[in-house]
């Protein structure tokens, strides 16, 4: 297993502690690993979909209206945390 050093603010250094102190990681290095990971799966995850849309077909040529219509669905699940 490889070492790796960080230089965290005074912070970001406060934030992970307290998210180990809270009992859901067994200690600094577990809740690192724990990002890793949840972003490792998210850009394989990304990979997945961006092959899936490439493999879909012919492409559509969308208007202006109907990206708007695309974004702003887009901004509605962000807001509501999706």
């Amino acid at each position: 297993m490889a070492t790796v050093n960080l230089n965290l603010t005074e912070e970001l250094q406060k934030f992970l502690n307290g998210q180990v102190e809270a009992g859901q990681y067994d200690g600094t290095a577990a809740y690192i690993e724990a990002l890793i990971a949840r972003a490792k799966k998210g850009k394989e995850k990304l990979e997945t979909l961006l092959i899936e849309g490439l493999d879909s077909g012919e492409p559509v040529p969308l208007d202006a209206d109907q990206w708007k219509c695309i974004r702003d669905e887009v901004e509605q699940r962000l807001s509501n945390g999706q």
